[in-house]
This record gives C-alpha cells, structure tokens and sequence, in this order.
C-alpha cells in the first residue's frame, strides 16, 4: 500500500473512532433508518373525545392522514416556514412557529400554550397516557426539510417535555393547497420581514480571497503566497462547515435525507462519520500536514457535493444543500433553486482552491 493510500486509512480511522464516541453521547440514534414511509393509523385513534398516546418522537405521516387528523380534529397544525410565506397562504387554523425562531423569546408563550395541549395526561383507561392533540407540522412541500427538523427538535430538545410525539408531513403546503383543502392567508401590507442577503460570510471569503490571488499571481516575488493563502482558507471552511454537523448529527442525517439517493437508509452513518473526515483535513490542511492526500479528498468530497446538489436540482428539487447547517432556511422554493447554484459555484471555487494545494509545486519561486 502506497504512501497515499495509508494516510487516508489513517483519517478514515480516526473520523470512525470519534464517530463512534460521539454516537455513545446520542441517546436514541439511529444509523440505518429502516421505518416505513408513513406512519399507521393506529398509531392514533381517538376515544370518548381523548387521543390515544402513540411512540414518542417525530414520525411521518402522509398527507391523507394529516387530512383525516385535520378533519377529526386530533391535531393542532403548525406551519414552520418564514412569517412571509405563511401570510401568503396556509393551512386554515393552522399556527405559524418558524423553525429559525424557535428559540426566540416571541414564541415563549405560544410554545407554552401548546405544551398543555401535547401534555400526556394519565388514566386507568389509557395505560400509556393520552392528549389533547397532536403537532402536525408542515412547510413548503418536496426538498424542505423544516417541518422534519421543527418535529425533531421540539420532540427532542424543545420546551414541552421527555416523550412527546410530533408529526410532520413532507408534501407540505402546495399540495394541501393543490388538493383543495381548507387554506387561509393574511394581508401582507407593509411586512417589516427583511430576508436574508443573498451574499453570505463564505461568499464574501470567497470574492476577497480570490482577489488577492489575483493580485499575488501577476507578482512573481509573491507567488509562492499563493498555495499558503488556498491551503488556509480551503482548511477553514472545511472545519466551519463540519462543526455544526458534528453538534446535530440528526439535522444532517434529515437533511442527507432531503437528496434521496442514499441507499439503505444509512444517512445516519454517513452524518456521523462524514464531518469528522471534513475537519481532520481542514485540521491538516491548516496545520501543513498530509497536505496531498488532504487536498485529494478535499477535490473528491468537493465533486460529490457538485454532483449531489446537481442531481437534485435537475430533477426538480427546491432543497437546503446542508453544507451548513446553521444556514438552513425556509425561503421561497425559486430562492431555494437559486442558492444550490450558489453552493455548486461556490464548491466550483473550493476545487480551485484544492487544486492549488495539491500543485503548490507549481507556485515556487524559480532561483
């Protein structure tokens, strides 16, 4: 085995092990999903005007089933995208709790309000406890996956308690509405709503990085600045972009979901292993170290993103790449499209970057 092949054994070894530890640390994680697509409708029925408890966490459910929740009345419907696109049309009666805003103090006495609905209560004649109703969450329909992360995240982590269920159904929105179901929507009159900037942080890295390359390659004395400059800032976006992975391994194994070209349900193994292997090389290629064979997974993992995100955009997608997590958004589906040809000519950019690091040999200064 060649020099090359070792050293990515060695990160590949590494990036297991501390997946390893970190899946001790997820109580409840799962690495190959195998549930169905939709969740049985036994897993809520409704007796002397009291909904039976069901399996706690978040589960998905079809469209037709969060209709038959709808018109029997089991379940309270909460719309996770922006103010904007909720005012534009949403499902009647249904509450707008943004999945960005979920932690903002303007939500604490909604969130308190439901929670004495989700609230299990118990009795003799429900073993396992019932409720009053069930969240059903929705958002934009095909490629967003807002409605899952706001299921998650409220059943997992959010205000109510240990236990709670949650459904969300990913057609969303368009389909409700398509389908003729009830529908409201509010005036938007002058909104004080400012969305996000089109050019982010790591855009503007981009562009200022990429002039000063500019400028340093004409100068022959300079050049040699040039692999140190790419080797830096391609280390520093691999790490920034894999820490919020590291932190919320189910947001990313949700969001791997988004692409639906991942076999065996193994997204949960990939988003534990996967941001390991990006900040080891983005540790190395700071640190000057296995700079070769860094730079080679770097342009592998860099054409894999581009191919993904392409795959779903030509086949329709509207979706949140994931490379950042804390990034994700529920915008509009034309906005969405926009932003993964933004991801794919920003990857385009990182593949320079790495190239210039795998042929720094070039940038020498001649004697």
């Amino acid at each position: 085995m060649n020099k090359f092949g070792k050293q990515f054994l060695y990160i590949l070894a590494i990036s297991i092990l501390c997946a390893a530890i970190r899946y001790i640390t997820i109580p409840g994680y799962t690495l190959i999903n195998s549930d169905s697509t939709n969740v049985s409708k036994t897993f809520f029925s409704l007796e002397d005007e009291r909904i039976a408890f069901v399996s706690p966490g978040s589960h998905k459910i079809s469209i037709d089933d969060a209709k038959e929740m709808y018109d029997n009345g089991l379940g309270l419907f909460i719309d996770a995208r922006e103010p904007d696109d909720f005012n534009e049309g949403h499902i009647l009666s249904a509450i707008n709790v943004p999945f960005e805003n979920i932690d903002d103090y303007e939500y604490e006495s909604v969130l308190d309000s439901l929670a004495n609905l989700v609230t299990v209560k118990q009795s003799t004649e429900f073993p396992n406890g019932w409720v009053e109703k069930f969240l059903i969450v929705y958002c934009s329909g095909e490629g967003c996956s807002l409605s899952e992360d706001w299921a998650y995240a409220m059943s997992e982590y959010g205000p109510f308690h240990n236990g709670i269920t949650i459904f969300y159904f990913e057609e969303g929105f368009p389909v409700w509405e398509d389908l003729g179901y009830p529908i409201d929507a509010i005036e938007l009159g002058n909104s004080n709503i400012t969305k996000k900037p089109f050019l982010n942080f790591i855009d503007y890295v981009i562009i200022l990085s990429m002039i000063i390359i500019s400028m340093i390659y004409f100068n022959e004395s300079y050049k040699y600045f040039i692999p140190i400059i790419a080797r830096l800032l391609l280390g520093f976006i691999f790490i920034y972009f894999s820490w919020d992975k590291i932190l919320d391994p189910n947001l990313f194994s949700g969001v791997i979901q988004n692409y639906d070209i991942v076999p065996f349900g193994i997204e949960g193994l990939i988003a534990l292993i996967l941001p390991y292997i990006e900040f080891l090389i983005g540790l190395f290629l700071i640190l000057g170290v296995f700079l070769d064979i860094s730079a080679i997974i770097s342009l592998a993992l860099l054409v894999m993103f581009i191919i993904m995100i392409g795959q779903a955009y030509l086949r329709g997608k509207s979706i949140d790449c994931g490379c950042l997590l804390s990034d994700l958004s529920d915008t509009s589906s034309s906005d969405k499209r926009l932003h993964m040809v933004k991801r794919i000519i920003q990857d385009i950019c990182f593949i320079l970057y790495a190239l210039i690091v795998k042929y720094r040999a070039l940038f020498k200064i001649e004697k």
